[in-house]
């Protein structure tokens, strides 16, 4: 008896020693691998983080779960004889059934990081989708959000963009301003419209700030001055807006048409 115990006390002493072992070497590889993941997301936030990808946390995220694995997979099997195949498995099982109904969702991630990884689009980018157009606002990995001239917001899936077509457009997105005067009333309407869009169009391209799209003049009610003009420029910089509005108006109203206007011209009998 007195053997056996003493058989036993040394197995189980040998056991403690392998297994104090094993947790030293398993410590060792998690150290190893704490160690590559912080220099490994050191590295992507260094190559991405000055680039016009803005946010990388969703590929940091997906290397340190690689490298988690990989860590707790190798320490399993040469330390511990735990066979992580089952729970892989296990796992895939329950991925599968999970990515099912998330199928959208991952659809839209994978086609975010493509986006922005590849640099397709960027905020700023000028872009048509559907017959609309607008500027890229934002880019992140569910959604691209895109202002239109009219400075509505429309998000339209990543997963929609890359699997539709959509058109890279040159140069800045129009922007359109609108702006209301009162025109003379017994003119010809229709006249003084293409005429004003004509002068409107020229004094904003002596300026240098008329984008392609033509200055658009529509006639909305009529006041106690006169008959309602609403006015649609396009500009190729939001900041030129007060300056272009002036200059229009200042041609306008050098050809007699204001209603409020003191500078009389007699070339406006010709319109009526």
């Amino acid at each position: 008896m007195r053997l056996m115990g003493t058989v036993a006390l040394v197995a189980l002493q040998e056991d403690v020693g392998t297994l104090a072992g094993n947790v030293l070497k398993a410590s060792m590889v998690i150290l190893v691998g704490v160690c590559v993941s912080y220099y490994l997301t050191k590295l992507l936030r260094a190559a991405l983080g000055n680039s016009s990808v803005g946010e990388v946390s969703i590929i940091i995220n997906i290397v340190r779960a690689i490298v988690a694995f990989t860590v707790a997979y190798f320490i399993g099997e040469n330390f511990f004889g735990v066979q992580l195949d089952g729970i892989a498995r296990a796992l895939g099982v329950t991925t599968l059934v999970v990515s099912l109904g998330l199928q959208d969702l991952i659809k839209n991630v994978v086609a975010g990081i493509e986006i922005v990884v590849t640099r397709l689009l960027s905020v700023g980018d000028h872009i048509e989708v559907g017959g609309t157009r607008g500027e890229v606002a934002d880019v992140n990995w569910r959604q691209t959000t895109m202002r239109d001239k009219d400075n509505n917001y429309h998000v339209i899936p990543n997963s929609s963009l890359m699997g539709g077509t959509y058109k890279h457009l040159r140069g800045k997105m129009a922007r359109r301003y609108v702006f209301e005067c009162d025109i003379k009333p017994g003119l010809d309407l229709q006249r003084v419209a293409g005429d004003i869009e004509c002068l409107a169009d020229e004094a904003l391209s002596d300026c240098g700030w008329r984008s392609e799209e033509h200055t658009e003049v529509r006639f909305t009610g009529s006041t106690a001055n006169g008959v309602q003009a609403s006015i649609r420029i396009f500009l190729t910089d939001i900041e030129y807006t007060t300056r272009a509005m002036d200059v229009v108006m200042r041609a306008i109203g050098q050809r007699g048409y204001l209603a409020d206007w003191t500078n009389e011209n007699p070339a406006q009998e010709q319109w009526r």
